[in-house]
């Protein structure tokens, strides 16, 4: 029968259960940082199937962030590009200038070895195909274009993949290496057809990623200011509002949730390293009029108050 792990964090100590789930993602994925949010007790149950080359692996998981930093202390064990099938909950992931929100259902890939940020703030399941470097890219040469963008498991390839990864977790089990092998094989064949695209569309969508970067920027410059909106960013670039949120909607997001995502990043970050600025005036310097929506907004991204946030960088 194929090899099987089953990894949890109810085996390890209480006061150990952190520290124990950073060594097995390093050892097993990547080498990030994991911790819990203070919403909801860490637990995370990894069942592996396989041992070289493309494995699969069924996670079910309380709230919980994950980041790889951008220089590890330790080299990694894996060197591979992880492809995510969400089953249940919220899953955002980051990496680079792209950030996806998937919903049950979706798939999406990323490179472990890079620095990425996963955020998921309740309870989730999801499915994890690691794909080996080189032979990903010789599936895929434009692999690197697709991290963190969304494949759809509604209709066409993406469906088909996505049905194909459950089924094969579902069974995983009952297969013997070979078997396993070789499906996965497979599986991995399906993913790669699930990024590529026709050369127009291809060419469509870099223009509308050259577009969307340039919205970026704008919207980067203008965080500071309340106003803020489709219908000052449409004005200054010259599209329309309904243009600029399809933009955003390859991202799972409207133009007015990332807005919120980058100011309250920027909050975060300078309630670490601003000690002595009021918490009422970081929001207001990042363009927040309302502190009482900026407390709950702030406390639903990051699973904690800004006052916490503060104190645990401390």
């Amino acid at each position: 029968m194929t090899k099987t792990q089953i990894l949890s964090t109810e085996d390890a100590p209480p006061g150990r259960r952190r520290e124990w789930l950073c060594e097995v993602i390093g050892r097993e994925y990547a080498r990030a940082d994991a911790c819990a949010l203070p919403t909801q007790p860490l637990f995370n149950e990894m069942t592996i199937y396989g041992e070289m080359d493309v494995r699969v692996s069924a996670i079910r998981s309380n709230a919980i962030r994950i980041e790889r930093p951008k220089r590890p202390l330790l080299p990694d064990s894996q060197d591979a590009y992880l492809a995510v099938v969400l089953l249940s909950g919220e899953y955002f992931l980051e990496q680079g200038e792209r950030q996806v929100s998937l919903r049950p259902g979706e798939m999406s890939i990323y490179d472990a070895t890079r620095p990425h940020k996963i955020c998921c703030p309740g309870a989730f399941s999801k499915l994890i195909v690691s794909l080996p470097r080189a032979t990903t890219r010789a599936r895929s040469p434009g692999v690197d274009r697709h991290v963190a963008s969304r494949v759809a498991g509604a209709a066409g390839i993406g469906a088909m993949a996505v049905s194909y990864i459950r089924s094969l977790a579902a069974h995983a089990g009952e297969l013997t290496d070979e078997s396993f092998a070789a499906m996965s094989d497979h599986c991995a064949d399906l993913i790669a057809l699930s990024l590529s695209e026709p050369d127009e569309y291809r060419r469509a969508n870099r223009g509308r990623e050259a577009t969307l970067r340039r919205v970026k920027r704008f919207i980067e410059s203008r965080l500071g200011d309340p106003e803020l909106d489709p219908a000052m960013a449409a004005q200054a670039l010259g599209l329309s509002s309904r243009y600029l949120n399809a933009l955003f909607e390859a991202e799972g997001l409207s133009l007015m949730r990332y807005v919120w995502a980058r100011r309250l990043e920027n909050c975060r970050r300078d309630l670490a390293s601003d000690a002595r600025a009021p918490i009422g005036e970081i929001a207001y310097r990042w363009g927040f009029s309302d502190l009482s929506h900026f407390s709950r907004t702030f406390r639903r991204r990051f699973g904690q108050s800004a006052r916490e946030a503060r104190s645990r960088s401390e």
